[in-house]
């Protein structure tokens, strides 16, 4: 019954313009600051640490931009789980502003891992063939790409979020949306095929996890996922990172393609995740409140990794 009743809220409110949407993140960033005081503790360490050049106001104007922020990862992935493709192209909310490097990754031979932070939106990526490309025709289809996700510890909440995020692909496609544990056997199981795969990687490593290693990030040492790397290099893949910057106003995506290397074979894991991780401080930087600064990202590190 729950799962029932939260799924047809959320399809009520999805059909309502994406500029209300955007309006309600403002009400629901403030409830999560002031009324539900979500992770405040957490946000609050993870900028203090993250920008010690920066004044107090400094940090307190990232602190409340972060929870509007998040009120409208909230809202625009409750418009996402409505829309369909028609909707998402109309709506331009996201643009790549480099199609033609698209083009060129898309010829070169075998598939393709895009790696990309928690910057951004990235609920409303399954979208991505569907983005603005200027007028161009992507190479990517709800065919060809596939997006890697963490399954929640809650079965009613995975299964609405799982449907809130493959909506948008249409019927027949759940295949190309695949949980993390089993990304390896479905890569290994499609490596003949030329497939776009979207993996976010800067997460701390799940406890099972014997895949990861260490990388300086925004001034502190942090344990990082390194499948995503492991996998483009055992099949030779290209790997290219994901850039999700906010626009004018903060309310749609600028997305830029930076290709790490065109094939990861040539590279080494830790110079993959180093680059990466660069590619990160810089978006950060450029926009501070743009970043999931309540995920438990620094965790305390052992005193041999220090």
């Amino acid at each position: 019954m729950k799962k029932f009743l939260v799924k047809a809220l959320l399809r009520i409110v999805s059909v309502l313009p994406l500029g209300v949407h955007h309006l309600n993140a403002h009400i629901v960033g403030w409830l999560t600051r002031v009324v539900v005081r979500y992770r405040r503790k957490i946000v609050w360490d993870n900028i203090d640490k993250a920008f010690p050049e920066k004044t107090l106001k400094d940090k307190k104007k990232i602190f409340r931009g972060f929870y509007l922020h998040f009120g409208q990862i909230i809202t625009e992935a409750i418009w996402f789980g409505g829309s369909g493709a028609r909707r998402i192209r109309r709506s331009r909310i996201a643009t790549v502003v480099n199609p033609q490097e698209l083009d060129r990754i898309a010829a070169l031979p075998g598939s393709a891992m895009f790696v990309f932070a928690h910057c951004g939106n990235w609920e409303i990526l399954p979208g991505f063939p569907w983005f603005d490309y200027g007028g161009q025709t992507p190479p990517l289809t709800a065919e060809n790409t596939v997006n890697v996700y963490k399954r929640l510890s809650d079965p009613v909440w995975e299964d609405i979020m799982k449907y809130n995020r493959i909506h948008a692909l249409g019927s027949g496609y759940e295949r190309n949306y695949v949980e993390s544990s089993s990304i390896l056997r479905h890569v290994l199981e499609h490596k003949e095929e030329k497939l776009n795969y979207f993996f976010c990687t800067d997460q701390w490593p799940y406890g099972i996890s014997k895949g990861w290693t260490v990388v300086d990030f925004m001034h502190r040492k942090t344990r990082s996922m390194t499948a995503a790397a492991a996998l483009a290099r055992k099949l030779g893949m290209s790997i290219v990172y994901l850039s999700i910057r906010r626009g004018k106003g903060h309310k749609k995506y600028i997305l830029e393609l930076k290709t790490i290397a065109d094939d990861a074979r040539t590279l080494s894991e830790q110079q993959i995740i180093d680059q990466y991780y660069k590619y990160i401080e810089e978006d950060i930087c450029a926009d501070p409140a743009n970043y999931l600064w309540s995920h438990r990202r620094w965790h305390k590190m052992p005193e041999n990794e220090e």
